[in-house]
């Protein structure tokens, strides 16, 4: 009996495991297949993770992200937080080939307007282009023709929050006002704050995929000293 009742228990985790990573990424934002948070387009693909991932022939430059399934059409179309031009880092540049401008309204783009519904690969086993079609609400979630701007982030960067740069260095330029390293789960590549630093893009626990929710700004001040 007791036996049987660890079984039963190992059996129940297995089971709410796997339904907790299913419901990460399916119906969420970031999921741009035939159904997603938005609403359903019966003409999309159905393979939620092609969007971003490929199983064969990702992109091996200069985005070099796990499997990468887009590509920055302009490198040098970046405007950095300082202001000055720049090539954000490569946790960066991952979320920015699609979080860019998208020549919409007039905005500047890194991804070219031809490349912005494109991807590298088609569903299946990779090196091959056909059959992708993503869901139109997924961007366009208001029915506009261009892209809802909640999620046009770059190519300008000078009023988002600095990514690319390092954290030991803002340490040192203002001594005090930050942690010795960040708190709640916010995370550094190789030593620098990029975008994947508070978001985690198949975490749709905390809105706008954040790895802590902002509550009482607890997200600043996994960093910030306040």
């Amino acid at each position: 009996m007791k036996r049987s009742i660890q079984i039963l228990y190992i059996f129940l985790v297995l089971f709410m495991s796997q339904t907790m990573l299913t419901a990460t990424m399916v119906g969420s934002k970031h999921d741009l297949s035939y159904t997603n948070y938005y609403g359903t387009n019966a003409g999309a693909t159905m393979d939620v993770c092609v969007f971003c991932h490929t199983p064969h022939g990702g992109n091996d430059g200069p985005i070099t992200g796990p499997l990468w399934n887009r590509k920055i059409t302009d490198m040098n179309a970046f405007t950095l937080y300082s202001g000055a031009a720049g090539v954000p880092n490569n946790p960066t540049l991952v979320c920015l080939s699609c979080h860019d401008g998208v020549s919409g309204q007039g905005d500047t783009s890194a991804v070219a307007a031809l490349d912005t519904h494109n991807i590298i690969n088609g569903p299946g086993s990779g090196y091959h282009t056909s059959g992708v079609t993503p869901n139109c609400y997924a961007c366009h979630f208001s029915g506009n023709i261009y892209p809802d701007q909640e999620w046009r982030v770059g190519p300008d960067l000078t009023d988002d929050h600095p990514v690319s740069i390092s954290y030991n260095d803002a340490k040192l330029a203002s001594p005090g006002m930050f942690e010795n390293t960040p708190l709640n789960g916010v995370k550094l590549y190789n030593g620098n704050v990029e975008c994947v630093s508070c978001h985690d893009p198949h975490n749709v626990n905390n809105p706008l995929f954040l790895r802590v929710e902002n509550i009482e700004s607890a997200l600043c001040k996994s960093c910030h000293i306040k």
